[in-house]
């Protein structure tokens, strides 16, 4: 990215607005999926895509958090695992090949021997190149487990914040542990792998730019190699309880706050996206979809996009369990896409990741360079922030669709009965 004199003109201007309500409406007419009949179908090359592996369980629930998860049943957890291996055979057997592997939840490592078994097993089917895990402070000494060790290439640790009223804020001190003690943990861990993430949350409302610059000091004294910096989104079923409860996100604040973010963190780090900041300029990043525009997606509530169609599996571990048991691949939900649509998601996200863009939609390009968003094929910082802002109402979206699929589990939903 050109790291220009038009930081300081950054805003959410009315480019931004604009882009910010197209994204909503885009994602209101297209993210709707519907039940099918429809399974994955046989890959149609050998070229090798990422492999997602969805882990839902966690010991507590995050209020904000909008991913697919359950409370921690041992022995749900278990099975799952086994299940798991299963739909990752099946896969394999319709000819798909992986050279990377993102374990996302959920809490990834909650059970470090099935994830060390099921690490194993990829690499037997497939040529894994790259395994990346998320994980959080309070299980980073699972990973020193002796059945882990040497199999994570990249770990991303989900810290939001090393401010100890925002961790009470949000309910992650008595969970993690103060900012000290997430930064004592993190420090730890950072020589055990070759790549080690933290992800950051910015925009708590209320959140001053001193607060955001002491943020930015711990880091760059902790100097992990990655730093995803996320804007705090609240997913669309509890943004009402969460205004209440934490107060209203400003874009006005967002914009004033990724500049400082831009300006800092580009003095030490090298910008990899909107978000993502590298002490290095390769390796495999928090969004994946930036470089792999196929992937395909196993476990309970896993995405997986090949070809023209978005593919869901169940939310429901009983019917995930029921569906590998009569050997089949346990989707439900499908969506096919318009290929103009398409173009635009993967122009949005290639630019997302400041990349040069190769789909040339000549009037969104026209539009970009008018305004500056883009300049001599490069994202300029104002374009940097208004892929952030695109992003984000994205990331809403998926939030939506997580919602809806969710909106019918029962209790039972989250515990996966004996093999009998």
């Amino acid at each position: 990215m050109t790291q220009e004199s038009d930081l300081s003109t950054i805003e959410f201007g009315w480019v931004e607005k604009i882009a910010s309500v197209t994204m909503q409406r885009a994602v209101k007419k297209y993210l709707h999926l519907r039940p099918t009949q429809k399974s994955l179908p046989p890959s149609a090359d050998q070229t090798p895509r990422l492999l997602y592996i969805h882990i839902p369980f966690c010991l507590t629930l995050c209020p904000y958090c909008s991913f697919h998860k359950f409370r921690f049943d041992e022995p749900s957890a278990r099975r799952y695992f086994e299940l798991l291996h299963q739909e990752m055979r099946m896969v394999h057997a319709l000819g798909y090949r992986f050279d990377s592997i993102y374990f996302g939840g959920g809490t990834t490592t909650i059970l470090p021997r099935e994830l060390a078994e099921t690490i194993d097993l990829a690499k037997s089917l497939f040529e894994i190149r790259e395994v990346s895990c998320e994980s959080d402070p309070q299980h980073l000494s699972d990973l020193e487990d002796e059945y882990l060790r040497g199999k994570i290439d990249r770990l991303s640790i989900g810290i939001q914040s090393f401010d100890d009223e925002t961790l009470k804020q949000i309910g992650r001190y008595k969970k993690f542990g103060s900012s000290l003690e997430q930064y004592t943990k993190v420090k730890k861990a950072i020589p055990l792998f070759p790549i080690v993430n933290i992800d950051m949350i910015y925009n708590y409302p209320n959140q001053s730019e001193e607060a955001l610059h002491c943020e930015i000091d711990t880091i760059l004294t902790l100097r992990p190699p990655q730093v995803t910096f996320y804007p705090l989104m609240y997913a669309p079923g509890i943004r009402e309880s969460l205004n209440q409860r934490w107060g209203i996100l400003s874009d006005t604040q967002e914009a004033k706050l990724y500049r400082i973010i831009l300006e800092r963190m580009g003095a030490v780090y090298t910008q990899r996206s909107s978000w993502a900041w590298s002490l290095a300029d390769e390796g495999i990043i928090d969004e994946y979809v930036i470089e792999r525009s196929e992937y395909v997606g196993i476990g309970s509530g896993a995405f997986s996009f090949i070809g023209d169609t978005l593919y869901a599996n169940t939310f429901s571990l009983p019917e995930y369990a029921d569906a590998l048991t009569h050997k089949r691949l346990p989707i439900t939900h499908s969506l096919a896409f318009p290929k103009r649509a398409i173009r635009q998601y993967r122009m949005m996200v290639e630019l997302f990741g400041l990349s040069p863009d190769r789909e040339h939609l000549w009037m969104e390009t026209l539009f970009l360079k008018l305004f500056g968003r883009v300049h001599g094929g490069k994202v300029s910082a104002r374009g940097s922030y208004l892929f952030s802002v695109m992003m984000r109402e994205f990331y809403n979206g998926m939030d939506y669709v997580r919602e809806t699929m969710r909106r019918d589990l029962k209790k039972e939903d989250g515990y996966i009965g004996d093999k009998s």
